[in-house]
């Protein structure tokens, strides 16, 4: 009896793999030979799942980003919570990912630096991603604001305030090893506690 695969879950299974190869090998050398090696299979079993390098690698941005937009909407949606509240859940969740998913935000930070690099075909604004999960801070500040736990501040500067720390912290979890997330998370809250009405 053939053994049946799940199609989807091994591509992004590949897609997991691929980001650690772009991390270690960088985005221009990457190739479908070196991911299929590192999976475990040869290039031409890569040809099932993806078309070029290229697939993969704006497919590995999806899955970061939509699974990312996923916890953002739970944590938005949560019932019961403030906005405050779910503002320092998000803040925190945020900082978390920055400061514990090295690779996934190396990969994101390369083309956040690199705005102008140019992949023939790949069609994913990972900028326009960033400014997505920044958005999400914005909602909540001004749900807090027009509900008075907040001062009135202008929403959309205090989240570009509030998302410039969340993008220190992937770039120091980068580039040291003695980031502390808890420290992180705690000046975060000072922060926030200060906003309060």
């Amino acid at each position: 009896m053939p053994k049946i695969i799940d199609h989807d879950a091994k591509r992004r299974e590949i897609a997991q793999a691929a980001i650690s190869v772009f991390v270690r090998d960088g985005i221009r050398e990457a190739n479908l030979g070196t991911v299929a090696a590192f999976c475990g299979f040869g290039r031409t079993t890569m040809y099932q799942y993806f078309r070029n390098i290229d697939e993969v690698l704006a497919f590995s941005l999806e899955e970061i980003f939509s699974r990312l937009m996923k916890d953002i909407e739970s944590v938005e949606e949560k019932p019961g919570n403030s906005a405050t509240g779910k503002l320092l859940d998000l803040l925190f969740f945020l900082e978390k990912v920055a400061v514990e998913d090295k690779e996934r935000m190396i990969l994101v930070l390369d083309f956040l630096l690199h705005p102008k690099r140019m992949i023939p075909g790949m069609s994913f604004d990972v900028s326009g991603k960033v400014r997505e999960l920044r958005a999400s801070v914005e909602r909540l500040l001004e749900a807090g604001v027009k509900s008075g736990e907040l001062k009135q501040v202008s929403a959309k500067s205090m989240a570009f305030t509030l998302f410039s720390l969340v993008e220190a912290a992937a770039i120091h979890s980068v580039l040291y090893d003695n980031i502390s997330l808890e420290e992180t998370v705690a000046s975060t809250k000072a922060l926030i506690e200060g906003l309060r009405a």
